[in-house]
């Protein structure tokens, strides 16, 4: 088993990346949709939802895999499914998905605000 993020420590700067793509991402698509003619109104109505998409797939997934994380590692590995997948790296693969999804929301809320919305 290879040393976890329990032994190495967390990769602050990959969360940040994380978080960074996802307010550029929502910015930029909100105002791509106001550039064509889409309300900023509906503009935000549609991208703070879609950034709101990963961040609860990732609190959903972070608890799965708190809860069942070490049963599912067991069982890919005796089936032979998966056999680098980690407790770990579940963790960090949904601590980017909420992280993703939270600089999404935080951007389409910044998008939107010179506009009221």
């Amino acid at each position: 088993m290879s040393a976890g993020v329990e032994t190495e420590g967390r990769d602050w700067r990959l969360l940040a990346r994380a978080a960074g793509v996802g307010f550029a991402g929502a910015v930029l698509l909100f105002y791509a949709l106001v550039a064509f003619g889409t309300s900023p109104r509906d503009a935000s109505e549609l991208v703070f939802p879609l950034a709101a998409l990963p961040f609860s797939l990732g609190l959903l997934g972070w608890s799965a895999v708190l809860l069942s994380g070490e049963a599912i590692e067991t069982f890919s590995a005796e089936l032979g499914v998966s056999e680098s997948w980690t407790v770990e790296s579940g963790r960090q693969g949904t601590a980017l998905l909420v992280v993703f999804g939270l600089g999404g929301m935080v951007g389409a809320a910044v998008a939107g605000a010179p506009y009221g919305v």
